[in-house]
């Protein structure tokens, strides 16, 4: 059973060493210190606070991109509408503002979801363009949408050069 007394001995009384089998040298036992477990629980919540920051910052770059998308087709829907308008209705334009949550469809309904974010106001001012290869001045107005956020943030802005018909 027991080979010799110490080995009787460490197996009853002595709990912080372990026989090796083929030597009978005692051997350290082996544990987790503490300070090891403090490092790998810091290490943890380190890497946890990072993946954690990148998500967050991701999600906040994917809102923004989303209002910015919904603002720059709002600024062409309302360029589409701009560019259909008679010549000589376009300057009554000038100043048109739709407020934040105030937009509405052709038939006059409030647009929903995103829209009700954004607000837009128009812009028209008298431009004479000269075109260089032609060698002519065009007469026109150019028009500008600008899209704005509930902060009064300038979300996008798009500008659009209407000739007059007779130039």
């Amino acid at each position: 059973m027991y080979t010799s007394r110490e080995d009787w001995c460490s197996q009853r009384f002595d709990f912080t060493f372990t026989m090796h089998p083929f030597t009978l040298q005692p051997i350290p036992r082996r544990g987790l210190a503490l300070l090891e477990a403090v490092i790998a629980v810091g290490i943890l919540t380190v890497s946890v606070a990072a993946i954690t920051s990148a998500i967050v910052s991701g999600q906040q770059q994917s809102l923004q991109s989303r209002s910015t998308i919904v603002a720059s087709i709002a600024a062409e829907s309302m360029l589409a509408t701009l560019s259909q308008e008679p010549w000589e209705t376009i300057d009554s334009w000038h100043g048109y503002s739709e407020g934040v949550g105030e937009i509405v469809d052709a038939t006059g309904m409030s647009i929903g979801g995103d829209w009700n974010t954004i607000g837009r106001k128009v812009t028209v001012i008298e431009t004479d363009l000269f075109v260089d290869t032609l060698q002519v001045f065009i007469t026109g107005r150019t028009v500008s949408v600008t899209v704005f956020g509930k902060d009064g943030r300038e979300l996008a802005s798009v500008d659009r050069f209407i000739p007059e018909p007779k130039s």
